[in-house]
């Protein structure tokens, strides 16, 4: 048994995510998580790459589909690298275009626009959630 959960991590390829850090007045857009993994947990709006689709139009699928929003992708804000998770996290700096905060409740739990302070207090999915907010 020990040997097949070995195994599993040898060939396990890593994730690629795109996500979309959205600033409005000094706060930040976060979404919590309702799936078991990471009930509860706070991050930001994002998930994984489809066949055939572009890191950026993955970045403003997942912002519509977990915000509401449409967003505008403006800059890149690079690659976060989680060796433990196998996974990379691409983060944009996004602009609302239009539409209106609305969670996918199979999905998210909740939404909140947080300052640094307040994001702090926040159980968050991970350290790369600070990292990426620092990124700007």
């Amino acid at each position: 048994m020990e040997w097949k959960f070995y195994l599993g991590k040898l060939l396990r390829r890593t994730r690629h995510t795109a996500h979309v850090l959205l600033e409005k007045e000094g706060k930040f857009l976060l979404v919590q998580e309702a799936t078991s993994m990471v009930r509860g947990l706070w991050g930001l709006p994002g998930g994984g790459i489809d066949a055939g689709e572009s890191i950026e139009q993955t970045a403003e699928r997942e912002a519509e589909e977990e915000t509401g929003f449409d967003v505008e992708l403006l800059k890149d804000l690079g690659d976060i690298r989680d060796k433990k998770r196998s996974s990379v996290r691409h983060v944009f700096l996004g602009e609302i275009k239009s539409g209106e905060l609305k969670i996918n409740e199979r999905e998210h739990m909740d939404a909140g626009w947080f300052n640094k302070e307040e994001i702090q207090s926040l159980k968050l999915r991970g350290d790369w959630v600070t990292e990426a907010i620092n990124l700007i």
